[in-house]
């Protein structure tokens, strides 16, 4: 017997962990994404608002959701957006209880400007589970993004230039919002930034600048995120456990090092890049500092963008492991599909997905 619950609590934390850890993306490499110690906890911490869903079944939740409420740039203009993240249904559930009609309502109940999601490319289990749903909504997709798993060893060649790389300090502050919003403004999906209060773990020390003569000309941070959520390889294939004990030579080649199975992986996301007017010699310049300065502390480091970006050639030539992911905007009965960007502006931040 089934009993639907829609709003999660603080007591729920534990179950929907299990939920999450149920199964991992399936692939070469099977990757679990988990919110450790605290799933209810970890949402919680995420900007701007957050709103968590399960399902029960018999007295226990086998089906889980999020909604992460924040405002981002959409046309330059400053909107509420409802991303939809941690869909997940127990492993061992064999039914979909909750995550149908019911939950539908609750999500609409926002009033969002843009509702979207992302699938991993090799995720059957969502996949499987929009396709179900797509009768009460629409799903369209948007963009298709790359994420970048790049070692601090790669090589990235990088004209000389007058442009001084630094760490951001208290001083800075201001002009980096200032920044951040005048040149977050132009992409799409950027996230508005008051202040760094509301983004748990990141502090002004983690930002690093490029600067000239005219003040900031390209800034972005190394967010350390694994306190709160965490990625953990939970299985290789046969052929990519072969390829593990080539890692001190695939280590020499510059590309990262396959991490043990069932660690969760340190390392920092690469965030909040931008560069003055889109400048890719500027933005060049820029990752390859940003790629050694997160070799003072980590083995890897992680970085995402849509294909479209005008970015997206450099992290594409270099020395890494990727996956894709699908973003969707999600309509609702009676709503019109109109998203109001284009795609070659957009920038969602990836430590936000």
């Amino acid at each position: 017997m089934s009993e639907l619950s829609f709003v999660a609590s603080p007591d729920d934390g534990k179950a929907i962990l299990e939920v999450l850890e149920s199964s991992a993306a399936k692939g070469k490499i099977e990757l679990l994404y988990t919110r450790r110690p605290d799933a209810y906890a970890s949402y919680m911490k995420e900007p701007g608002e957050a709103k968590v869903f399960v399902s029960r079944a018999d007295g226990r939740v086998v089906g889980t959701c999020a909604e992460l409420i924040r405002d981002a740039y959409i046309g330059g203009e400053r909107r509420k957006t409802c991303y939809i993240c941690g869909l997940k249904k127990d492993a061992s559930h064999s039914g979909l209880s909750g995550l149908g009609l019911g939950f539908i309502r609750e999500l609409k109940q926002e009033g969002a400007d843009l509702y979207y999601c992302s699938v991993v490319s090799e995720n059957a289990q969502a996949r499987r589970i929009f396709d179900r749903i797509d009768r009460v909504l629409t799903m369209k997709p948007f963009a298709e993004y790359r994420t970048f798993i790049i070692s601090p060893k790669v090589r990235l060649k990088a004209p000389v230039s007058g442009l001084v790389f630094r760490g951001a300090t208290e001083e800075d502050l201001p002009a980096l919002l200032n920044f951040l919003n005048s040149e977050g403004r132009k992409k799409d999906l950027f996230p508005a930034i008051d202040s760094l209060d509301g983004f748990t773990g990141l502090k002004i020390d983690d930002f690093r600048l490029l600067t000239d003569e005219s003040g900031i000309a390209a800034a972005g941070a190394l967010w350390d995120q694994s306190g709160y959520k965490q990625y953990v390889v939970k299985r290789y294939s046969a052929p990519m456990k072969a390829v593990r004990v080539f890692n001190p030579l695939l280590s020499a080649l510059g590309y990262v090092k396959l991490p043990k199975e069932n660690v969760p992986l340190s390392f920092p996301m690469l965030s909040f890049m931008l560069s003055r007017d889109d400048s890719e010699e500027i933005y060049r310049v820029f990752l390859a500092n940003m790629i050694r300065e997160a070799g003072k502390k980590y083995g890897m480091l992680v970085a995402g963008l849509p294909t479209n970006h005008f970015a997206f050639p450099i992290y594409d030539k270099l020395k890494s492991i990727s996956f894709g992911t699908t973003l969707y905007s999600v309509a609702f009965p009676g709503k019109t599909e109109d998203n109001g960007f284009s795609s070659r502006t957009l920038q969602p931040e990836c430590a936000l997905l």
